[in-house]
């Protein structure tokens, strides 16, 4: 079976971004909470000073929103590109 790079590409981009969406709602409505769970993912107890930094804003949004795509597409095509080459074999 082959797959196409583009297409899983994009369909990982598009799950990203909904994924990054629903997230940064949670985060505008529940700021504490969602910043305990970010730092519990790094294995902190807590951002401490740090958290001082993190706000939602609609620059923020739209900067992360576009990174969390682009860098899922390049992930999941080289995914795409290696499995072909694996199923060549």
């Amino acid at each position: 079976m082959k797959i196409d790079p583009h297409k899983i590409g994009l369909a990982g981009a598009v799950a990203s971004a909904i994924l990054f969406t629903a997230c940064s709602i949670f985060f505008s409505l529940w700021p504490a909470k969602m910043l305990e769970m970010t730092a519990a993912l790094f294995h902190l107890n807590s951002f401490g000073p740090l958290s001082e930094y993190f706000e939602l804003t609609a620059a923020n949004y739209v900067s992360g929103l576009i990174q969390c795509a682009v860098y899922t597409y390049i992930y999941f095509y080289i995914f795409g590109y290696a499995y072909n080459r694996i199923q060549k074999r």
